[in-house]
C-alpha cells in the first residue's frame, strides 16, 4: 500500500463552515454599525476633527490628480476668487470664535462655569 501525502498538507481552515459563518456576522455587524453612524451628529459633537479630516482628503484629493493648465487671465481669476473666500471664511471664524470669548469671559466676570455651554444653532 502506497502512503498518501495528505495527512501533512496543513488545512486553512476554510473548508470549516463555522468559520464563514462567523465571518460573515462579524462583516454584517460592521455594515450596520456604519449605517447607524449619524454624520451631522459627529460633525456637531467633534467639528476641529471634521475639518482635520476634510483637509486631510482634500489634500491627497488635490495631490493625486494632475492639475489643468490654466491661462494667466484664468489663473489669476482663480486666485483672487481663492483669497476672497479664505478672507471671508476666516473671518466668519473670528467672528465665531470671538462670541465664544465673549461668552467664556462674561462667564467668569459673573463667577459662573470655567467652560461655557456652546449649543450650535443647527442641532
Amino acid at each position: 500500500m502506497e502512503p498518501t501525502f495528505e495527512a501533512n498538507v496543513p488545512q486553512s481552515g476554510i473548508e470549516q463552515p463555522g468559520r464563514i459563518d462567523a465571518a460573515k456576522q462579524k462583516l454584517g455587524q460592521l455594515g450596520r454599525k456604519l449605517k447607524k453612524i449619524e454624520v451631522r451628529e459627529t460633525i456637531v459633537d467633534h467639528p476641529f476633527a471634521a475639518i482635520g479630516i476634510a483637509a486631510g482628503i482634500g489634500a491627497i484629493i488635490g495631490l493625486a490628480r494632475p492639475m489643468p493648465h490654466h491661462s494667466r487671465v484664468g489663473a489669476l481669476v482663480f486666485a483672487g476668487l481663492s483669497a476672497l473666500g479664505m478672507r471671508v471664511i476666516r473671518e466668519a471664524a473670528m467672528v465665531h470664535l470671538g462670541g465664544m470669548a465673549k461668552d467664556w469671559l462674561t462667564g467668569q466676570q459673573r463667577g459662573g462655569a470655567a467652560e461655557p455651554e456652546y449649543a450650535p444653532a443647527n442641532r
